[in-house]
């Protein structure tokens, strides 16, 4: 009866250490289901206008540190708690959360607006990133001081060029894309506001080449005419002789 009770007592025992260990392991996938819940959150609201880098950082981090976690926590047999939601989970939801929010963020590339620091993503921002901000500062400051429109174009051209030109030296390093995408967004804007406000110069300045491009070709073509014209008018015309030189020529041969 004794041996009974001690079984039933480790059993007992036994049973609530993995009650335990699994009340732990469903608290750390509760705090990768909220983590994730809050990424994908933040990737909607910051989806337009494209801040999706600069602010989810923090939610995607959350998501990193919930996710590893999981894989380093283990219980009384020495089994990690991922397993359990992932070797017992055939549709692998967690692992499958995962990757699709690893995937989201390196599709953004938004990891190429930070440093990554002892192979983590950290929230320190790159250089390039740094400087691309200044420019688009003070091009932006350029714009909004600029009260006249008429006079935007002119005032903040050295601007713009200073900010394209920098934006496509860093989106040939490497065969980066302008950065991550909340870069690649602002530029496409910065692109578009130019183009309607200023392209009209370019577009005049092009109109103007064109139509002396095109006098220059008719006037080349009317001198190639007129020269052929004047070469045949000159061209010496070879007369026949008159009989009464062949006479003469005649006459002095039969002497």
């Amino acid at each position: 009866m004794n041996n009974k009770i001690l079984i039933q007592f480790i059993f007992l025992f036994h049973q609530t250490l993995s009650s335990s260990a699994n009340n732990a392991c469903t608290i750390l996938r509760n705090n990768f289901a909220n983590a994730s819940s809050q990424f994908t959150l933040c990737a909607v609201h910051n989806s337009r206008p494209i801040t999706f880098c600069e602010q989810c950082v923090d939610p995607y981090r959350d998501v990193l540190a919930a996710y590893k976690n999981m894989t380093i926590e283990m219980f009384d047999n020495e089994t990690k708690c991922i397993d359990i939601f992932i070797n017992l989970d055939r549709l692998e939801i967690i692992e499958t959360l995962y990757e699709n929010n690893v995937a989201l963020w390196n599709r953004a590339k938004c990891y190429e607006c930070y440093r990554i620091e002892n192979g983590t993503q950290s929230k320190v921002i790159s250089n390039e990133t740094i400087q691309f901000q200044e420019h688009y500062t003070n091009f932006m400051v350029c714009v909004n001081q600029t009260l006249k429109k008429d006079d935007l174009c002119g005032k903040c051209m050295q601007k713009y060029i200073v900010l394209s030109n920098f934006y496509n030296s860093i989106s040939n390093n490497n065969e980066k894309i302008g950065l991550c995408m909340d870069l690649v967004d602002i530029m496409n804007t910065t692109w578009t506001f130019w183009g309607v406000n200023c392209c009209k110069y370019r577009k005049h300045n092009e109109y103007i080449f064109i139509t002396i491009s095109v006098v220059m070709l008719i006037l080349t073509v009317v001198f190639y005419y007129t020269a052929q014209f004047y070469v045949e008018k000159k061209t010496p015309t070879i007369l026949q002789q008159s009989r009464f030189v062949e006479s003469l020529n005649t006459f002095g041969l039969q002497r």
